[in-house]
């Protein structure tokens, strides 16, 4: 874990259980943050940013003074002693830990609700492997390095099995899901899941800027607590939509109070952005300077990654991460972008990507409730708050819904996904027979479903799309990515606090004049240009991937050409699919063979060059 950080290290054993830590310094107190902290009968080890520090302070007795006095992991061992395992619900901010009790002889992991954090273990009947980082997992000598052959074979059809969405590409290695925590005492190892956000009831306000009012001065105090104690110079991943945009559109006159400037990162293409077609665009860099000289106190830096190749970049993934990543095709320029802040001392960089989950939901816009329940009052309602006019609202608040639960109703068939899933996966169709891949994978996706209908995955999975943020690795992976180039990677749009008020907010809210992500386009007016707010067409990171493929075609084919000399990649693998999709590119780059090179030769060299690992 040595590239987890670089400002001190130190390690602590006793009776049964041996940790161990990294410091990597971000806030002003992290020199006094020492880990293992062992604290009488407690021993805490982990990773802690704690943004409502104040709030948990006073819920403790403990004055101003005395919590800015104290690091985080001793805050978090204060509240530990009042509140036990419900210290959790008093949390906010980014945090993964475990704590051990000394006198009982118990260990408890924990882990924050969805931020960017991280926590993988291991067990058998004799002990418990667990760390943040997936690397120090395998590296324990008792833990085997075995393929877990089902997840690999969901990556390569790009189809996931949502009950499996804890497992790994390794056998009996595991994630934590956020909002969960683990527990081991006596011999036994159980997983409880602490967070409901579906449980929240809907805000009743009567103004619909009641809504905007609040959705602004939380989303500003949550970005503002985590710029509170960085003595590290701060980046952005700035895209040119509303997400990463209203991060750096609250941050950079923040920082400005202190004297501090924001440095933008956004990713251009070096070659024509022939991917993009349509409602989407492959150039961001006009649009995201133009909204860095808007908001004012931004360095913009527009990276095209010239120097970074495909194959360099994924391989960098796999080193970080030890385990290939969903969206290999963004690889090059979030690693160029990472190098590149860390070259100029970057230590903390801000990031949007939980938005269009949070803060920009497009809102579900359905009408078919309230047309069910015969309220005709609010359906005329709907309407007349509607822009659009009555034929493109009844289009795309009525007809399209009924449409949508019409599709979901088919997807349930055991055959609906069939002739699709082979068309689009990279997985060799012979192993797919022998585990029976497609119509297990269906019928996992509908047991799950069914089985939480009226849970965390029903009518609130069909009103919020987090209600499937457990399937999510995002967390644990941006984590490593950030650890590989040793700095701190946040993102202000998964602050607990912010998704539960999302949960809350009904959803005439973000479908504001019938237009989709309302929220935030009233919420944040006026912090972004005109030409970002009112857009409603969207930025296609990588656009230009076609042509870097074919830049380095004699790699690529290279590369290839291990992967059919590897039992494990020739086995899991359909490499003439691979080979025809090159092929393709090689007749013309346009936004179709960009699509397949993305979602299949892509993909591929991904998981296969994890394969040949082994």
């Amino acid at each position: 874990m040595a590239d987890w950080g670089p400002d001190g290290a130190a390690r602590w054993q006793e009776g049964p259980l041996t940790v161990g830590a990294r410091l990597l310094q971000v806030a002003s107190d992290d020199t006094a943050d020492t880990l293992p902290l062992v604290d009488d009968d407690l021993v805490v080890i982990g990773h802690f940013r704690i943004d409502n520090r104040q709030a948990v302070g006073r819920s403790l007795g403990l004055s101003p003074s005395d919590v800015e006095a104290l690091p985080d992991a001793r805050l978090f061992a204060r509240a530990w002693r009042r509140w036990q395992q419900g210290t959790v619900d008093h949390l906010a901010g980014d945090w993964v830990c475990a704590v051990w009790d000394r006198r009982r002889q118990s260990l408890w992991l924990g882990r924050d609700a969805a931020g960017s954090t991280g926590c993988y273990y291991w067990h058998d009947a004799a002990r418990l492997v667990f760390s943040t980082s997936l690397r120090a997992v395998l590296a324990h000598s008792a833990v085997p390095r075995e393929l877990n052959t089902y997840r690999i074979a969901q990556q390569l059809a790009f189809w996931w099995d949502p009950g499996q969405s804890e497992q790994t590409p390794y056998l009996g290695v595991r994630r934590l899901p956020g909002g969960h925590t683990l527990g081991c005492d006596s011999g036994s190892v159980e997983k409880y899941r602490w967070w409901f956000p579906e449980s929240l009831t809907e805000l009743e306000w009567r103004r619909d800027s009641d809504f905007h009012d609040a959705f602004r001065e939380l989303y500003t105090s949550v970005v503002t607590e985590q710029l509170t104690r960085t003595c590290a110079p701060v980046g952005v991943m700035l895209s040119s939509g509303l997400d990463s945009g209203s991060v750096a559109a609250l941050a950079a006159p923040i920082l400005a109070t202190r004297g501090r400037q924001l440095r933008a990162f956004t990713s251009v293409p070096h070659f024509a952005p022939d991917a993009a077609a349509g409602a989407r665009y492959g150039d961001e860099g006009k649009l995201a300077r133009e909204v860095a000289d808007f908001i004012g106190n931004i360095e913009f830096n527009a990276v095209a990654s010239e120097q970074t190749t495909m194959l360099g970049s994924i391989e960098a993934v796999l080193n970080a991460t030890a385990e290939p990543i969903g969206g290999p095709s963004n690889a090059h320029w979030i690693m160029e972008i990472l190098r590149r802040a860390r070259a100029c001392s970057v230590g903390l960089m801000l990031t949007g990507r939980g938005g269009n989950a949070t803060v920009s939901w497009t809102g579900t816009g359905n009408l078919m409730p309230t047309l069910q329940r015969g309220d005709w009052r609010g359906l005329i309602a709907a309407f007349r708050r509607s822009e659009l006019g009555p034929w493109p609202t009844l289009k795309r608040q009525v007809l399209r819904p009924a449409l949508t639960a019409a599709q979901e109703c088919l997807d349930r068939l055991p055959l609906s996904h069939r002739g699709e899933l082979q068309t689009d996966s990279v997985l060799n169709p012979r192993l797919a027979a022998d585990i029976d891949f497609f119509a297990r994978t269906t019928k996992g996706r509908r047991e799950f479903f069914a089985a939480n209908r009226h849970g965390a995955y029903g009518p609130a999975a069909g009103h919020f799309r987090l209600g499937r943020r457990e399937a999510s690795t995002q967390g644990e992976i941006w984590m490593a990515l950030g650890a590989a180039h040793q700095l701190e990677i946040r993102d202000p749009t998964v602050d607990r606090r912010l998704i539960e008020f999302c949960w809350r907010v009904p959803d005439r809210i973000f479908w504001a004049g019938g237009r989709q992500r309302g929220l935030i386009r009233v919420g944040m007016s006026g912090s972004l240009p005109t030409s970002v707010m009112q857009s409603t067409r969207r930025g296609l990171q990588g656009a230009d991937v076609g042509h870097r493929i074919l830049a380095e075609r004699d790699l690529v084919v290279a590369a290839l050409g291990r992967l059919e000399a590897h039992p494990l990649a020739r086995e899991y693998l359909d490499l003439p699919k691979m080979r025809s999709v090159l092929q393709a590119l090689d007749r013309g780059v346009n936004p179709t063979t960009t699509q397949l090179a993305n979602g299949i030769l892509l993909r591929g060299l991904s998981v296969g060059l994890f394969l040949t690992r082994f």
